[in-house]
């Protein structure tokens, strides 16, 4: 066990403001992203008076960023995510000012697309490498709210957004959009390196090459496929919405392309009420009835707009439909974040955001198609029923997502109510338990062997389950015992918090069960309040 060098107890930091950095990231970048969205959809259909070539802008910028974001996949778990995410926003800037200066210039519009796929691209690899950066720096615990915060900055965006591109529209051109979202990548980028950076894995502890094709991703990939189907319905959806809003908006209800932008902007406001409301729930519960039921709110209302005919009415609709779409996508994300390891966290969530550019792609180049070939009506009664197969199809196996969830927990059970019996965890919430329980690594040691040497690194408490430990200081005749401990208690905890080598060397006194929790998850841990104050207690009784 170490101890500190001054007799003041420490001061456990939390990570909330490294939440809050990625949350603001997150929602500056998707403010001027949304923008940006809505000035390419308008753009093209104003220039063009064609669905068509909406969707062409749509397909012409995911497809090419599907190869972009499978390379960069191959990156996300080797290099440190939080600088691959800063450098992924500062290439977006830089491809943001090339498609103001080629709109400006009148520029061909395959050179615009082109540029915007890079963009598309890198945009991807950042979104995945931030979400691996929360998943490392956020304990568990929170990580369904931080979803919700996620999600509720984006349904801020979607609202504020198009509502900002219509303004600008107004006022100016297509450019200045461009212009403006490049400045919310450099600042995205600004907010993200004030982070901790976690560094990847050492080579022997994370899955090697193979990018996504590698077993250990394939595997992850296969535990996470009901996830999958999820995020990517929701995404196509969202590519039908691309293409169908902006007909509805000139067609159905009269109120031109600027209609587009208002429409979205319903859409996010009911989002960001469903953020709101799994702030204030906590998330982290199954994922079936809030995946299904999100889905039902974001499809369903769809078949409203052959009865309505006015703005009002279409602003109500998309409220609804973007409480159902945060809904569905959070649960997703938040479940995929507690799911999969973090040494392919990075690889798994770079193969979630291709999916969603597959379907978005495919909604958006599906639904010219179909209106020109069966009209409005049809087309939303196909939509609504690829998601209520979709929904049939993957509620089984969201069911099993449960219950092997639910199963996990209850062999945790024994370890979390040990751990309820340490002064440290005896104020902690019963997700912190479950968390650190799921990361104790288990092993037994004979009499007289050494678990901590006083001078080595700090890289784990060790939790003692059965027998009792000296701990001492010195070597030789210089060698003071200080402490029997006996089971069940925890040793190492100082040299954690304060950064400092072992201060003492605990020996078994007599055979030992123990339990090794690494350090990133105790200090994630530490964070929650309960066991901060309790924590802090103990280290102010330990160093007295």
């Amino acid at each position: 066990m170490s101890r500190a060098t001054s007799q003041s107890p420490p001061t456990v930091q939390p990570g909330l403001s490294d939440e809050r950095r990625i949350v603001a990231s997150v929602a500056v970048s998707a403010l001027g992203t949304w923008s940006y969205n809505v000035g390419i959809a308008v753009y093209a259909y104003q220039e063009t008076g064609s669905t068509a070539w909406v969707a062409a802008a749509t397909v012409g910028r995911y497809v090419p960023a599907l190869l972009i974001t499978w390379v960069g996949s191959r990156f996300t778990d080797r290099l440190p995510r939080r600088s691959l995410a800063v450098g992924a926003d500062l290439v977006c800037a830089l491809v943001m000012l090339l498609l103001t200066v080629t709109a400006a210039l009148h520029g061909p519009i395959p050179l615009a697309i082109a540029l915007a796929a890079v963009s598309s691209g890198a945009a991807r690899i950042q979104s995945a490498s931030a979400l691996a950066v929360a998943a490392d720096v956020v304990s568990e615990s929170r990580l369904p709210r931080t979803a919700g915060l996620l999600s509720g900055a984006e349904a801020v965006a979607v609202a504020a957004g198009p509502a900002v591109a219509s303004l600008l529209l107004a006022v100016s051109a297509p450019p200045v959009l461009f212009a403006v979202n490049g400045l919310t990548f450099v600042a995205s980028a600004i907010l993200l390196r004030r982070l901790r950076d976690v560094p990847p894995r050492p080579a022997h502890e994370r899955p090697g090459g193979g990018g996504l094709t590698h077993p250990d991703v394939r595997a992850a990939l296969r535990g996470v496929r009901p996830l999958l189907v999820v995020r990517t319905t929701v995404a196509f959806v969202y590519g039908v919405d691309i293409v169908l809003l902006a007909v509805i908006a000139t067609d159905n209800l009269d109120i031109g392309t600027g209609g587009y932008g208002w429409l979205l902007a319903g859409a996010g406001l009911g989002g960001l009420v469903c953020a709101w409301w799994i702030r204030r729930d906590g998330g982290g519960g199954p994922a079936t009835a809030p995946s299904i039921v999100g889905l039902a709110l974001y499809t369903l209302p769809l078949l409203a707009y052959l009865a309505i005919d006015t703005l009002g009415g279409g602003l109500l609709v998309q409220a609804v439909r973007g409480f159902g779409c945060v809904l569905a996508t959070a649960t997703a994300v938040s479940a995929l974040q507690r799911s999969v390891p973090s040494a392919v966290s990075g690889r798994v969530l770079s193969a979630t955001h291709m999916l969603v550019m597959v379907g978005t792609s495919a909604g958006a180049l599906v639904t010219p198609v179909l209106l020109s070939v069966w009209g409005l009506p049809a087309t939303l009664g196909a939509v609504v029923l690829v998601a209520v197969v979709a929904a049939a199809v993957v509620v089984p196996a969201l069911a099993h997502f449960d219950r092997r969830g639910a199963e996990s927990l209850a062999a945790l059970d024994p370890r979390v109510d040990l751990l309820r019996r340490l002064a440290i965890f005896h104020d902690a919430s019963r997700a912190t338990l479950y968390e650190v329980a799921d990361s104790l690594d288990e092993s037994e040691v004979p009499a007289g062997a050494p678990i901590l040497v006083e001078g080595e690194h700090a890289d784990r408490l060790v939790v003692l389950v059965a027998g009792s430990v000296e701990v001492a200081t010195g070597s030789g005749d210089a060698r003071r015992s200080l402490r029997t401990m006996h089971a069940p208690a925890y040793v190492g905890e100082i040299g954690l918090l304060h950064g400092i080598p072992r201060t003492a060397t605990v020996t078994a006194a007599q055979p030992c069960r123990l339990w090794s929790l690494p350090a990133e998850t105790f200090l994630g841990a530490v964070s929650q309040a309960g066991v901060s104050s309790a924590l802090t207690e103990n280290v102010r009784v330990r160093l007295s």
